[in-house]
């Protein structure tokens, strides 16, 4: 198949051939006149500060500059012309390159024509299934009981819980128990002078809690704990660790009255008000849940329902980067490096797998997207960053030009298209 790029002032014409799904390779050949096109364009660009010894800038001779400069001029202008010939054939194709185009076969001799060929990856050519009016399972949220808001309102206030003294008692699990001890392991002993101790079960090792519960202020114990060898911390693992502490003081969390003055510490007018807020978050919250539910069950009709390669290099890449993510999700977790390491195969494996589902419903909303005319403005990209920059309390322009610098601008651009899409399908799905 053999097509000219550009129907005003056509550079190359071009071969293409599909050697996959998502691979193609195309042969350029460009006109000796069109080399003397870019070679003359390359001359004007610099013959007006070229700097040669024995001239005066602008002053030399073009045959001066060409045994100087022929070479670049040369490279200037066949990579120009490489340019323009790809990004001219991924218009008039509809190629949407998401590789590294490799450039093959490069012949150039003066007088005749350039020659080269390029291989690379792109987005694939997808039949779509019916994707309006998709039958799915409507997902009606729960209404919210006045239980459940009394709940959220019992964590909001725990989070606001000061730190008391509790007096006249034994120590209880989740109180903050205030220690003086030595810790005694493979004969090597470490002092700790009124360390806090949370006693709970993920802040201190197996048994410990069952140990100390019940103590009171001034008391004090020794005992032995075995660590278990499959113990998630490996420096302690099948350890025996030898305790002979004392217990100086009880500290316990003390949470706020559920009144209009805590309330009024939230910018609330008063409890009541507190309260609404609370039941309309949680209302809108399993709203958007039940949402989701229901666009789920689209994605998946859609991607059972299509079939076709990924590009190998798009999925590499974001199969590695979802690995890096969950790798640094799992260590922020408190997971060690050493155990994340270990399971690196199935880090990837299970990475690998969500990159797949995920890259073949972002190709899919995007043909979709064609298909219906959906587009995304450059204004409503800016009113996104700016809401954004507002969110984050970060000044507008900075962000614009941040973004801007890093190229996000597309990404911004592709998440909005993809919101629309959903949104376009939801509206029109079955829900029985």
């Amino acid at each position: 198949m053999a097509d000219e790029l550009g129907k005003d002032s056509p550079i190359a014409a071009v071969e293409l051939e599909q050697i996959s799904q998502c691979k193609r390779r195309i042969k350029f050949t460009v006109s000796d006149d069109q080399v003397k096109k870019e070679l003359e364009a390359a001359y004007e660009k610099v013959k007006d500060t070229a700097r040669i010894p024995g001239f005066r800038p602008g002053k030399a001779p073009r045959h001066v500059l060409e045994m100087r400069m022929g070479k670049a001029f040369r490279e200037t202008a066949l990579s120009r012309i490489r340019e323009l010939a790809l990004g001219q054939a991924a218009v008039d194709h509809k190629l949407r390159i998401v590789s590294s185009p490799q450039f093959e076969n490069i012949v150039y001799e003066k007088g005749s024509p350039f020659t080269f060929e390029v291989t690379m990856e792109v987005i694939p050519d997808i039949t779509l299934p019916e994707y309006k009016g998709i039958k799915i399972e409507r997902k009606s949220p729960p209404p919210t009981t006045d239980a459940e808001v009394s709940l959220e309102l019992d964590r909001l206030r725990e989070r606001f819980a000061e730190l008391k003294p509790a007096e006249n008692r034994a120590v209880r699990d989740g109180d903050i128990a205030v220690m003086t001890y030595e810790e005694e392991a493979d004969g090597q002993t470490e002092k700790f002078e009124r360390r806090s101790v949370e006693m709970a079960e993920e802040f201190v090792l197996p048994g410990f809690i069952e140990k100390v519960r019940g103590m009171k202020p001034g008391e004090r114990r020794e005992f032995q704990i075995h660590v278990p060898d499959d113990y998630p911390g490996k420096e302690a693992a099948g350890k025996v660790v030898d305790y002979r502490l004392q217990l100086d003081e009880i500290m316990t969390r003390v949470p706020p009255q559920a009144d209009d003055e805590f309330a009024k510490r939230l910018r609330f007018e008063s409890l009541e008000s507190l309260q609404k807020h609370i039941r309309t978050q949680m209302t809108e919250d399993r709203e958007k849940e039940a949402e989701q539910q229901e666009i789920t069950q689209i994605i998946i009709h859609l991607l059972k329902n299509t079939d076709f390669e990924l590009p190998e290099s798009l999925l590499a890449e974001e199969t590695t980067s979802r690995a890096r993510r969950k790798a640094a999700v799992a260590h922020r977790a408190g997971v060690p490096i050493e155990q994340i390491r270990e399971k690196r195969d199935k880090l990837i494996k299970d990475a690998a797998v969500d990159a797949f589902g995920s890259l073949k419903s972002q190709i899919i909303l995007l043909k979709i997207a064609e298909s219906e005319g959906i587009e995304v403005s450059d204004a409503e990209v800016e009113a996104r960053i700016e809401r954004l920059a507002s969110a984050s309390n970060v000044e507008k322009e900075a962000l614009k030009k941040r973004y801007r610098e890093e190229n996000r601008f597309d990404d911004v651009r592709q998440q909005m298209l993809e919101q629309k899409v959903v949104s376009f399908l939801h509206n029109s799905a079955i829900k029985e």
